[in-house]
C-alpha cells in the first residue's frame, strides 16, 4: 500500500490523462498521459540516445505515421463509381436438432428456414436433403465441406420435404424428419449433410451418428474475458458503463459462463480500469467486479491488455513487458479511506519530535499489484494470439517467472503443433510445458459464440461434429477455447459452452486436471511473425523516446507510465483479427507520440537589431504539456562579435509561452551574428528542434549617437551663450545712448 498526502503537489493532481489515439478524462489535453519504475528496454537497446539520433528517430516516427495515414486517407478520399446495390437473394439455413447428434437407432430431425427478402413471392417447391454415404475422417475434411462444398464421399437424398410459397419479405421453416431406416448402412461417425432449394441454393452442415457406446472424454473450455482491442492503457468510466451494462460485452460473458465449468482467462486491465476509479467507478462496473469475484469458475490471468506474448518473444524481449505504474489514473478524491489528522495550531510552540506532514489529510491508494490482481488465479499460463508461437518463443515463455516456481505453460492451438496420433491437451515441446487446444472445435465454438440469436442451433452442430472427430480417441483431457471473440452474445456463448459439455460422454475438465495430466510429446510448427515484431520494435522506440523526454518534468512517470500501458494494449491479441485496424491504431499512436515529443520547444525567434553594447534578447519557450517543464536554454553565437550568456535554466509553465531573457554584450565591430538556440533536458537530451536567431550588431552607433548628441548640445549651449552676451551688449549700448540723450 502507498500513502499519499492530499496536499502533495498542490494544483497538479492528474486524473485520467490520455496517451494513445483515444481520449481519457482529465484536466490536460494534448495526447499526454502520466510511471514510476524505470522503463523496460529490449535487450541490446541503449538506455539513452544522443540528441541527433533521437531527433532522427522522431522524424522517422512522424514520417511513418504521415505516410500510413496519408495512404489510409487517400484510400478513403479517392473518388470512385457509386456501387450498385446488390439485389437481395433468398437464403437457406439448415439446422440439425440436438446439436446435430443422432443417437444410435434414432431418427434425424432438422429445421430448414427459407427466407425471402426479395419483392417477389417464391413458388412452392421441394427441398433435397442429402447425406454423405461415408463419414468424414478429419477436421480438415469437415472444414472443406463447410467452406467450399468439397467432398470425397458420395451423397444420397434422404428426404424431400415440401416448401410452400414464401411471400415477399417473409420466411418459412420446414421440418425434415428422416427415419432410422433411411440412415441404415452408415456406421458411427460424422456425416456431411446438406439441403438444396431451387436447384442452386445450398446450406451445408454435418451430423454425428452415434454408436452403441458413446465416447468418453474430459474437455475443458477456456473463455477469454477481455474487452477487445484498445488503444488506451485503461478503459474510461463511459466505456466501462457500456461494457458492464445490461447488454454489455462483459456482462454477456459472465452471464454465459455462470453455472458452467468454463475456465476464465481474465485481462487484468479490465479489473485495474475499475479499481483505479475508486468510488467514482460506474455502479455497473463495481457490480460486475463483485460478480466476477463470486463466480466459482477456475481462472488464470492474461497479460495486461491481453498483450500478445508471442510478439514480444519474436521481437527478442527476454522479459515480458508489464505496466510500470497506474498512479497517473488515480485521484485521492475517489478513495474513501481518508485518515484525517488535526490541523496544527498556529499559536502553539512547534514540537521538534513531530513527524513531517502532520496536519494533512492522507489517503491510502492501492498499489500496482492490488490493481492488477486476478482473484482466484491459480496458474501462470500464457496464451498467444491465435494460439501460435514459434519454438524459440515457447522456450522463452517457459523461462518466465511463475508464481509456483515451475516453468510457465503456453496455450497453443493444435494448428501450430504437431502431435502423435493420440490427442491430449497436456504436452511438452523440448521440455517446455504446453496446453494444446483443439483448433477445429475451438473455431466452431467461436463461430457459435458469435452467431446471431436464433442461428446458434445451426452453428452448434459443427461443434458436435468437431468433437466427434477430435475426441474420438483421446489419451488425456482435452481443451477447447473461445479464442478471442470479436462478437458474442449471452445466448450464443452459452449455447457454445453447453454444446461442448452436453455432448454424450463428455465431462468437464478442470484447469488443475489439465495442467497435472501426463504430457505427450509435441513439436511446435509455427513460425515467428516478423511483421508484428517490427511493429513492436517501433512502439518500443517511441516509448524509449518518451522516457528520455520525460526527464523534463518533475515526475517522469506521468508520461512514461501511460505510454507503457498504451503499448501493451496496442499489442493486444485481439488486434490480430483485424490487421488493417491494427495498422491504423499504430499510425495514430505514432502521431500522438510525435506530438508529445514536440510539445516543448523554442518559438521561432525574430531578427534583432542590436544598437547598444549591452542588452537582453527575449526568447519564448512553448510548453503544451500540462506539467511544468524543466529545461536548459543553450545559446551559442557563431562569431566573436557577441558575448552571450551560454546557459540558462528555465521552468516553463504549462500551457503558455514562457519568456526567457538572454543577456548579450557587443565586443568588436559590427556585423551579422547567428545565435543557435537549443533546449536540453536535465539529462542532456535535446528537447524540440534547434532554432537560430539572426542578430545585426551595430553597437558603435550608440557612441556615435552620444557624441553627435553631445556636440549638438554644446552647439546649442554655445549659441545660447553668444546670443545672451550679444543681447546684453545691445542692452548696455542702448542704455548708454539713452543716458547721452538725457544729458
Amino acid at each position: 500500500m502507498r500513502t499519499l498526502a492530499l496536499d502533495d503537489n498542490p494544483g497538479h493532481t492528474v486524473k485520467h490523462l490520455f496517451f494513445g489515439s483515444g481520449v481519457r478524462r482529465g484536466p490536460a489535453p494534448g495526447g499526454l498521459g502520466v510511471r514510476r519504475d524505470t522503463i523496460h528496454h529490449r535487450l541490446g537497446t541503449p538506455a539513452r540516445r544522443g540528441g541527433v539520433e533521437r531527433l532522427r528517430t522522431v522524424a522517422l516516427v512522424a514520417v511513418t505515421a504521415a505516410l500510413v495515414l496519408a495512404g489510409a486517407s487517400g484510400a478513403v478520399a479517392s473518388p470512385g463509381p457509386t456501387p450498385t446495390p446488390t439485389p437481395a437473394e433468398p437464403t437457406l439455413v439448415l439446422a440439425p436438432l440436438a446439436h446435430g447428434v443422432v443417437a444410435a437407432g434414432g431418427a434425424l430431425t432438422a429445421t430448414i428456414e427459407v427466407s425471402n427478402p426479395t419483392d417477389t413471392a417464391l413458388e412452392p417447391t421441394s427441398l433435397a436433403v442429402e447425406l454423405s454415404d461415408s463419414p468424414l475422417t478429419s477436421s480438415a475434411e469437415l472444414d472443406e465441406w463447410i467452406d467450399d462444398g468439397e467432398l470425397v464421399a458420395e451423397t444420397s437424398v434422404i428426404d424431400r420435404p415440401a416448401v410452400p410459397s414464401v411471400i415477399a419479405g417473409d420466411s418459412e421453416i420446414v421440418v425434415s424428419t428422416v427415419a432410422v431406416e433411411a440412415l441404415a448402412g452408415r456406421g458411427p461417425g460424422v456425416y456431411a449433410l446438406s439441403a438444396t432449394y431451387g436447384g442452386d441454393l445450398v446450406s451445408r452442415s454435418a451430423i454425428v451418428l452415434q454408436g452403441e457406446t458413446p465416447i468418453t472424454a474430459a474437455i475443458g473450455v477456456i473463455v477469454a474475458v477481455a474487452a477487445g482491442p484498445q488503444t488506451d492503457g485503461l478503459l474510461t468510466g463511459e466505456e466501462l458503463t457500456t461494457l458492464t451494462g445490461t447488454d454489455g460485452r462483459l456482462t454477456d460473458i459472465l452471464s454465459a459462463v455462470a453455472g458452467t465449468s468454463a475456465i476464465l482467462a481474465i485481462d487484468p486491465a479490465l479489473l485495474a480500469s475499475i479499481r483505479v476509479l475508486g468510488d467514482s467507478a460506474p455502479p455497473s462496473a463495481l457490480a460486475w467486479l463483485d460478480r466476477l469475484g463470486a463466480l466459482p469458475n477456475e481462472r488464470f490471468a492474461l497479460q495486461f491488455g491481453d498483450a500478445d506474448v508471442s510478439v514480444q518473444a519474436d521481437a527478442g524481449l527476454t522479459t515480458l513487458l508489464e505496466p510500470t505504474s497506474l498512479d497517473y489514473a488515480m485521484s485521492a478524491d475517489d478513495f474513501a479511506d481518508v485518515t484525517a489528522t488535526p490541523a496544527p495550531d498556529p499559536t502553539a510552540t512547534p514540537d521538534a519530535d513531530a513527524e513531517d506532514g502532520a496536519g494533512t489529510d492522507t489517503v491510502t491508494l492501492p498499489d500496482l499489484d492490488e490493481l492488477l490482481a486476478v482473484p482466484g488465479a491459480r496458474a501462470t499460463l500464457y496464451w498467444p494470439a491465435h494460439g501460435r508461437a514459434d519454438a524459440d518463443a515457447v522456450s522463452g515463455l517457459a523461462q518466465q517467472p511463475s508464481a509456483s516456481g515451475s516453468p510457465a505453460t503456453t496455450l497453443l492451438s493444435s494448428a501450430a503443433t504437431q502431435r502423435a496420433e493420440a490427442r491430449a491437451a497436456a504436452s511438452t515441446a523440448e521440455g517446455a510445458p504446453l496446453l494444446v487446444y483443439e483448433a477445429g472445435t475451438s473455431s466452431a465454438v467461436r463461430a457459435t459464440a458469435g452467431a446471431k440469436e436464433g442461428s446458434t442451433q445451426a452453428a452448434s452442430a459443427l461443434i458436435s461434429a468437431q468433437i466427434a472427430i477430435e475426441a474420438s480417441s483421446p489419451s488425456g483431457p482435452l481443451v477447447v477455447t473461445t479464442e478471442r471473440m470479436a462478437e458474442l452474445g449471452t445466448t450464443s456463448l452459452r449455447a457454445a459452452i453447453d454444446t461442448v459439455f452436453s455432448y454424450p460422454g463428455v465431462v468437464p475438465a478442470t484447469l488443475s486436471a489439465l495442467l497435472s495430466a501426463e504430457p505427450a510429446g509435441a513439436q511446435v510448427t509455427a513460425q515467428a511473425d516478423e511483421v508484428a515484431a517490427a511493429r513492436l520494435d517501433t512502439l518500443l522506440a517511441g516509448e524509449s523516446m518518451i522516457a528520455d523526454f520525460s526527464s523534463i518534468i518533475d515526475d517522469p512517470s506521468l508520461l512514461t507510465a501511460p505510454a507503457r500501458s498504451a503499448l501493451l494494449q496496442l499489442i493486444g491479441a485481439g488486434w490480430r483479427d483485424d490487421p488493417e485496424a491494427w495498422q491504423a491504431a499504430l499510425a495514430a499512436h505514432a502521431e500522438v507520440t510525435t506530438t508529445t515529443l514536440t510539445s516543448v520547444a523554442i518559438q521561432e525567434p525574430s531578427t534583432v537589431q542590436l544598437v547598444s553594447p549591452e542588452a537582453v534578447l527575449p526568447f519564448f519557450i512553448r510548453n503544451d504539456l500540462p506539467f511544468v517543464a524543466n529545461v536548459v536554454l543553450v545559446s551559442t553565437p557563431d562569431n566573436l562579435r557577441l558575448d552571450v550568456e551560454r546557459t540558462l535554466t528555465v521552468r516553463a509553465e504549462p500551457g503558455v509561452n514562457t519568456r526567457v531573457e538572454v543577456p548579450v554584450r557587443a565586443r568588436v565591430g559590427s556585423g551579422e551574428v547567428t545565435i543557435e538556440l537549443r533546449l536540453l533536458s536535465p539529462t542532456f537530451e535535446q528537447v524540440g528542434p534547434v532554432q537560430r536567431a539572426q542578430v545585426t550588431v551595430r553597437a558603435e552607433w550608440e557612441r556615435i549617437g552620444i557624441i553627435g548628441l553631445g556636440a549638438i548640445i554644446v552647439l546649442l549651449l554655445g549659441a545660447g551663450f553668444i546670443r545672451t552676451i550679444r543681447r546684453r551688449r545691445r542692452t548696455r549700448a542702448a542704455e548708454k545712448a539713452a543716458d547721452a540723450t538725457d544729458e
